[in-house]
């Protein structure tokens, strides 16, 4: 469908994981803290956590070979060698998120053809897949330079871009091109609640915080009500967490949603889509031009 419909390039993005088999005697403090939530919107009892995997399996890959993708791209690590080398065979650029030079590093050698460079300041889910402590995975203006001079493959910047002044100041410490994620949430092109747009019009400087207690993974969110009143408890695995915290957004309340967010939340702005990316492109250029 989407090669008849579009001349474009096709970018088949993957989050891989697994969870342990058995979950019937995990999280249970979480679980009875959760319960008071549904309790409060009268959503019934929390389900049952169920054992789940994403990986490159026989039928992901066939389906992949045949729709021969541009790209793909990873987070939380690499796919099984067999089913890189098969899909790199096949033409498509592999791409994968690194929170720090190690991860880089271990990308390039596994057979990534271009690395992320995921700084602390990014929404949404941390890449790393060393486990590596979320205190210890250093913001952007650090770890991009360090990852450009520690690997020989392009090196994309994320984490904190949002307008012309950070894509360049990005382009500037070596990076080959940017990913911009926030920056399109106010896009009315987002699958997003309206609500969630709204927190992101308020949110200032120290609004975010990285937290594991949404989804079982640290991810960066807009501090609310959902994440204090959870963090005390020990969330289930990713993605078992989210399925379980997710029932909570139906209500509207952007006090008991996953509002994803990096650190510059407070310089987006409400454009739609194609005419964000022209303005972005016109605020680069002036940014070089004034310091040429």
């Amino acid at each position: 469908g989407f090669r008849q419909l579009s001349g474009g390039s096709l970018n088949v993005n993957y989050l891989l994981w697994e969870t342990p088999d058995d979950l019937s005697d995990v999280g249970g403090a979480m679980r009875a803290t959760l319960q008071t939530l549904y309790d409060k919107d009268g959503l019934g009892p929390v389900p049952e956590p169920t054992p789940s995997r994403s990986r490159m399996d026989p039928d992901h890959l066939e389906i992949l070979l045949d729709l021969k993708p541009e790209l793909a791209s990873f987070h939380f690590g690499l796919p099984a060698p067999d089913a890189l080398n098969a899909l790199k065979n096949a033409g498509t650029m592999i791409l994968c998120s690194a929170t720090t030079v190690a991860e880089a590093v271990a990308l390039e050698r596994d057979g990534a053809d271009v690395v992320i460079a995921q700084g602390i300041e990014a929404g949404g889910h941390r890449g790393t897949f060393t486990n590596v402590d979320v205190s210890m995975q250093p913001g952007l203006f650090s770890l991009l330079p360090q990852i450009v001079h520690a690997v020989s493959i392009p090196v994309v910047a994320a984490g904190g871009i949002v307008n012309g002044q950070t894509i360049a100041a990005a382009m500037m410490l070596g990076a080959s091109a940017v990913q911009l994620g926030t920056a399109f949430l106010r896009c009315e092109e987002a699958n997003v609640a309206e609500a969630h747009r709204q927190a992101l019009s308020e949110a200032n400087d120290s609004a975010t915080m990285v937290t594991d207690v949404i989804s079982g993974k640290p991810a960066r969110f807009l501090r609310n009500t959902l994440i204090d009143t959870l963090a005390d408890d020990d969330p289930l695995p990713f993605p078992s967490q989210l399925r379980l915290t997710a029932p909570l957004a139906e209500a509207g309340d952007p006090q008991y949603m996953a509002l994803y967010a990096g650190q510059s939340a407070k310089l987006t702005v409400t454009k739609p889509a194609g005419e964000l990316v022209r303005h972005l492109a016109a605020e680069t250029d002036a940014s070089f031009r004034r310091f040429a």
